[in-house]
């Protein structure tokens, strides 16, 4: 079963072309890869058919590549097998059994081998090896891993069901004719469709029932608001930045007079709340992603992804240090 949508987690060029002979178990000519590249894997910027065989041409024939080419100008898989770091490193992906960043796996195979991290990038190319299919942001899985966020995406809307957890989705699809006896992958994180609260996901494409009968605020009643309303509103504001100014000046000289412990605690008090700040707003991303995806901007729900795993990472990394720091202080 060969996915590759607009809302799948997009494979790279050469990822696509070892999936896509992978799941055809039979050589195929270059002329039939085109095809599939151009159905199901070109976006509406990539649809010049020249370009996109020129591409697939020096996947297929890259020296020392995935493919190999056989009988009729038709290309294969190459076979593998062997090659201790690879072997490891397929190990590796098929017990985490998720989409690995590179540097992720050379650590593994640091840890697993003791050797150095520049002779593993100089030894270790998973692109030429056929087991292994990359993402275009980067991550690694395995080719025979069979992804199933679209076949989820399509039960949660025709159920109706919002929330659910992460193995009991799994369950229902592995059930499925077209998934069984196949490893399936199922990694909502890098999908905007869905939004993830530990192992319970959000399909963001089935109406919320609390906001579905919660009445929005009517444009004419802000479009009604007197102008003396709006002045008030407006000076008030300006009140709370003038509070806010005078207490951050009040917390600054009381710092600077305190004791180096009781400044540390301050600190990492700050931090802590920061982390939770962070958390909060991470916790309504994916309401800002359901209203950019019914209208339709999808460049909009890409930078806010980025942003939502630039707020995750730096509130895990300040709860980190606040973790750390109070742990010094207690011992």
């Amino acid at each position: 079963m060969l996915q590759q949508g607009t809302w799948t987690f997009r494979y790279s060029l050469s990822g696509f072309l070892k999936r896509a002979l992978f799941v055809a178990q039979a050589p195929c000519s270059e002329e039939e890869l085109v095809a599939a590249v151009m159905e199901k894997w070109a976006g509406p910027d990539e649809q010049a058919p020249d370009a996109i065989a020129g591409r697939v041409r020096a996947s297929l024939t890259m020296a020392g590549g995935a493919f190999a080419a056989v009988e009729e100008d038709k290309f294969t898989l190459r076979q593998t097998g062997g090659e201790e770091l690879l072997d490891l490193a397929h190990e590796f992906l098929r017990d985490t059994l998720r989409p690995q960043k590179n540097g992720e796996i050379l650590r593994y195979l640091q840890q697993a081998t003791g050797r150095g991290r520049g002779e593993l990038m100089s030894r270790v190319d998973l692109d030429s090896d056929p087991r292994f299919a990359r993402l275009e942001g980067g991550e690694w899985l395995l080719t025979a891993w069979e992804p199933a966020n679209e076949a989820i995406v399509q039960l949660m809307v025709e159920m109706g069901q919002r929330r659910a957890d992460r193995a009991d989705l799994l369950g229902l699809i592995e059930e499925e004719a077209p998934f069984l006896g196949k490893q399936i992958i199922f990694h909502p994180e890098l999908d905007p469709r869905f939004a993830v609260i530990g192992e319970q996901v959000d399909c963001l494409l089935v109406e919320d029932e609390a906001a579905a009968t919660t009445e929005a605020p009517e444009e004419a009643t802000l479009a009604n608001q007197t102008e003396g309303s709006t002045m008030n509103e407006t000076a008030s504001m300006e009140t709370e930045v003038t509070e806010s100014n005078e207490a951050t000046a009040t917390d600054a000289s009381c710092i600077a007079g305190i004791p180096t412990s009781q400044l540390v605690d301050a600190v990492l008090a700050q931090l802590n709340k920061a982390a939770g700040e962070l958390g909060e707003r991470n916790e309504q991303l994916p309401n800002e992603v359901l209203t950019l995806f019914n209208s339709d901007d999808l460049q909009g729900i890409e930078k806010l992804m980025l942003q939502r795993k630039r707020i995750a990472a730096l509130a895990e990394d300040l709860q980190a240090v606040v973790a750390k720091w109070s742990d010094e202080i207690d011992a």
